[in-house]
């Protein structure tokens, strides 16, 4: 059986549409002095790095937009944020067949773990890991892979991510690297990685790890 490490936004979940709209109502509130084209930014970024990108130096208006987007994020419903096709089938039957299952994401851990319970998902996973799992405390994609290596007791598996981080932590891990093609990132960009395999639905994983 294998070890998979899923990235979360943009891999299994779409959450641009509740990301962007509650970063508007941040930046509504709290004006970056410019107007960033906030459509255009990359919703898969963590949110300090986001905020660095909006705010520049501003240390003061970062520390306000987290704070905003905190109290907002971390109380939604999560109507706005639905799995990918074929995610919670293919994820349920890797389950099913003894695979052990882990989340490394860019999204904080509160956050993550209400969107994993709300869409029914979370006990599908061994271990989940934040980016920021304790406060001020901010993880690389590679930090987080190389914990759920040490937490799982495993040197060999998949990576399976939407973005070139994703998939250079993997590489950087010596894990069998999957990009798929249908998140953040473009599929041009992902190929420069080199990844093991690209896919174009989720549910192609499920084929590729049994072999079936």
């Amino acid at each position: 059986m294998s070890h998979i490490i899923f990235d979360l936004d943009g891999t299994l979940i779409d959450s641009k549409n509740e990301i962007f709209q509650t970063y508007k109502s941040v930046f509504k509130s709290i004006s970056p002095g410019k107007n960033p084209a906030i459509e255009d930014l990359n919703y898969g970024m963590n949110i300090n790095d986001l905020l660095s990108t909006v705010y520049g130096e501003d240390r003061e208006r970062i520390v306000l937009a987290k704070k905003m987007f905190m109290s907002i994020y971390d109380s939604s419903d999560y109507k706005e944020t639905s799995l990918y096709d074929g995610v919670y089938e293919t994820i349920n039957t890797l389950h099913k067949q003894g695979h052990s299952l882990y989340i490394a994401t860019n999204k904080r851990y509160a956050p993550t773990i209400r969107i994993l319970e709300a869409k029914k998902i979370r006990h599908f996973f061994l271990h989940v890991i934040g980016f920021e799992m304790t406060p001020g405390v901010a993880l690389t994609k590679r930090d987080m892979v190389a914990e759920l290596k040490r937490m799982g007791g495993f040197s060999e598996g998949y990576m399976v991510g939407d973005t070139v981080n994703d998939i250079q932590a993997g590489h950087d891990e010596n894990l069998i690297t999957v990009a798929v093609k249908y998140g953040y990132e473009s599929e041009n960009l992902l190929a420069t990685k080199k990844p093991h395999y690209m896919i174009d639905r989720f549910d192609n994983l499920a084929t590729l790890v049994t072999g079936n």
